[in-house]
């Protein structure tokens, strides 16, 4: 619990990444260019990026079946074994107003033996931006370097509960992204984190840790126990003239017991990315 609060006022990140693509160390917009499909179908996305790693795989999971999927890499020694999922194309306006497509593959764990999507796992994830040539094939413009995992403890980016095509919005003066919310319980204790998805034009593709969304132990404790406590953050991104906008996040509810956490009920915290840290960081709390 401590970590959690004291994550969002140090600004500490919880990225962890990993990639079975050889990627470049430096982000190229000629390289990218230089990659084009025809279409942008499950077929060519696979073929042109995961060549020689796919094979034969089922799953009896509804999540899976729900999109189209496919084996990566051996089964291993305890059985498990990774399905990609393509997710629907995203299309949106970058902050030019020009259109992009979003394509976003998901790397999730099964048991071989069993077909049980495996929970605990998490998934990963690799995206790609692409747009359209006036001859009709696509272009690439990013991606990101490594899979992405985002997660604390068992939790994962959640794509199956998160809509990120409907939450993009301008993230910075040049970039379009998306703020989405992780869910994990364990043990009667739900918590949530906010994190950002950035896409940028100049640089890869990448998910960010940006603050505590809150958290409650209803599964623990009754409302009236002393030791009860729920409480949430509202997010707002505040748009300003600068390369990354500085996200609000106030804090609203009950507080855990607990005289070695900061006050942070009603209170306010400005997070502001540094590129430099690759981190969403506070810069200030008020009270409201």
């Amino acid at each position: 619990m401590k970590n959690i609060v004291f994550s969002l006022v140090l600004g500490s990140s919880f990225i962890a990444t990993g990639s079975v693509n050889a990627a470049p160390q430096y982000f190229s917009t000629s390289q990218m260019a230089q990659v084009k499909i025809k279409e942008l179908s499950f077929r060519e996305i696979m073929r042109k990026f995961y060549s020689g790693q796919m094979g034969f795989t089922s799953a009896d999971d509804e999540y899976i079946k729900s999109m189209p999927n496919i084996g990566l890499g051996q089964v291993d020694e305890n059985g498990m074994r990774t399905v990609a999922l393509m997710h629907p194309v995203g299309l949106y306006d970058n902050a030019k107003g020009e259109p992009r497509y979003l394509i976003t593959i998901e790397k999730v764990v099964v048991f071989d033996d069993s077909s049980e999507y495996c929970e605990p796992c998490g998934s990963k994830a690799d995206l790609y931006t692409f747009k359209r040539l006036n001859d009709g094939q696509f272009q690439l413009v990013s991606k990101t370097k490594d899979s992405v995992i985002f997660y604390e403890k068992w939790g994962t980016m959640n794509l199956e509960n998160n809509d990120i095509q409907k939450d993009l919005q301008r993230l910075g003066r040049d970039l379009v992204g998306s703020i989405f919310k992780s869910v994990h319980m364990v043990l009667g204790e739900t918590s949530s984190w906010w994190a950002a998805l950035h896409l940028p034009e100049n640089d890869f593709i990448n998910v960010y840790y940006v603050g505590d969304a809150g958290t409650d132990n209803g599964g623990q404790q009754e409302e009236d126990s002393p030791l009860y406590y729920d409480y949430k953050s509202l997010i707002k991104v505040m748009p300003e003239n600068s390369d990354y906008y500085p996200i609000k996040l106030t804090y609203k509810g009950i507080p855990p017991d607990d005289p070695e956490l900061p006050k942070f009920i009603n209170r306010s915290f400005i997070m502001k990315f540094n590129p430099e840290k690759q981190s969403y960081e506070s810069v200030l709390n008020y009270q409201n």
